[in-house]
C-alpha cells in the first residue's frame, strides 16, 4: 500500500501523509469510498476529516463499522478540477487499490465514486440503496452506494434515505 501512496503523491506532485490516503484496516472485507478531499481535509492533511469525518463515523458506529472492520479511501486525492483529463490516471490507481485490498464489499459514498468504474452518470437518487458488482481482472467485488456524508450535511433531508441504506448495507455484510 505505501508503494500505492509513494506513486500517488510523486505523480500529483504533492507529499500528503498516509493519513490523507486511507483510515482504517487495510485487511478488511469492506471497502468504503468516497468521491475526493474536502478543504478541511486537504487542510487537516487527513481523510473524511472535521463534520464530515464526525458524521460519517456516526453513521458507520450506527450499523456496528469501527475502524477495525473497514478501510476508507478515496476515488480522487486531490481537488483539482481537470479530473477528466486525469480520469486514466485515477482509474488505473484505483484498479491497483482494490486489487491490493480485495475486499468482499465496496461501499461509495456519492455519485462520482459510485459512478466511476462502470464510467456511468448516473444520479445518485437512482442509484443508492442497491447492490451491484463491478469485475477487475477477474475478481469480483460487491457494491452499494449511498451518500457522502458531506452532502448530508448540506441536505440533511436525505439522512432518512441514508439510514435505510445503512440498514440494507449492515444486513449484507453481518449475514454473509
Amino acid at each position: 500500500i505505501t508503494e500505492l501512496f509513494k506513486e500517488i503523491s510523486s505523480q500529483l506532485k504533492k507529499n500528503y501523509n498516509n493519513n490523507f490516503f486511507y483510515k482504517g484496516n487495510p485487511n478488511s472485507k469492506i471497502m468504503i469510498l468516497g468521491d475526493y478531499p474536502n478543504d478541511e481535509d486537504i487542510r487537516n492533511q487527513e481523510i473524511f476529516s472535521g463534520t464530515r469525518g464526525q458524521l460519517l463515523s456516526k453513521m458507520l458506529s450506527s450499523i456496528s463499522l469501527d475502524k477495525e472492520k473497514y478501510y476508507l479511501s478515496n476515488i480522487y486525492f486531490d481537488k483539482d478540477n481537470d479530473k477528466k483529463n486525469k480520469y486514466n490516471f485515477y482509474k488505473d490507481i484505483l484498479i491497483k487499490h482494490v486489487k491490493i485490498i480485495q475486499p468482499k464489499y465496496i461501499l461509495f459514498l456519492g455519485e462520482i465514486s459510485a459512478n466511476f468504474l462502470n464510467n456511468s452518470t448516473k444520479k445518485l437518487l437512482d442509484i443508492r440503496g442497491k447492490w451491484n458488482s463491478i469485475l477487475i481482472s477477474k475478481d469480483k467485488f460487491i457494491t452499494f452506494a449511498t451518500f457522502d456524508p458531506e452532502l448530508l450535511l448540506k441536505e440533511p433531508e436525505n439522512k432518512k434515505l441514508s439510514w435505510e441504506d445503512l440498514k440494507k448495507f449492515k444486513n449484507e455484510i453481518f449475514n454473509n
